[in-house]
């Protein structure tokens, strides 16, 4: 989710003959891109900006802690153990008007993205928050037989799942 990209599907797209008149990925009507047929198509490299594969990486480091933040949070019931709840509050604000700020659409596009981009992360930071204060009170959670290895690859593949079907589904125009 984002849009500060500038890689080469975003800036000066449609202008150098592309064929995706708002930079956007989308092919444009009897451009060799689509099928026009509607159907989901996957994306192309160019569409995995740096900003895409930036989230990516921290959303995987958010859902691997996460993890472990939802092993303490079922073991106490009780979020805020790592933080006061309105520290929580205001990392949701702060990344739901990054988000809004940041994005290329206006009016109700922006407004559903920056809204589904906090709910998302920021229920990850709730939850990374509370493992990582976790972890650090008992590391042998993550050291014990590599295990933390292992969370943290199926978080990264995780992430790049989610952002994959993002980028098709939702910059495809699927």
């Amino acid at each position: 989710m984002g849009d500060a990209d500038t890689g080469p599907s975003r800036a000066g797209a449609g202008s150098d003959g592309s064929g995706t008149p708002d930079g956007g990925g989308t092919p444009m009507a009897g451009s060799d891109g689509g099928s026009g047929e509607g159907g989901l198509t996957p994306p192309d490299p160019a569409d995995a900006s740096g900003y895409g594969v930036g989230i990516t990486l921290v959303g995987a480091v958010l859902l691997a802690l996460g993890y472990y933040g939802v092993l303490a949070v079922g073991e106490t019931g009780e979020i805020g153990q790592a933080l006061p709840e309105p520290f929580y509050i205001l990392a949701v604000a702060v990344l739901f008007v990054v988000e809004l700020l940041n994005s290329r659409h206006l009016g109700v596009v922006a407004l559903a993205r920056a809204i589904a981009f906090a709910a998302v992360y920021g229920g990850l930071f709730v939850l990374a928050a509370e493992g990582g204060a976790s972890l650090w009170e008992n590391p042998d959670l993550v050291l014990a037989d590599y295990v933390g290895v292992t969370v943290f690859a199926v978080a990264l593949v995780v992430s790049a799942l989610a952002y994959v079907a993002y980028l098709t589904v939702v910059e495809r125009g699927g």
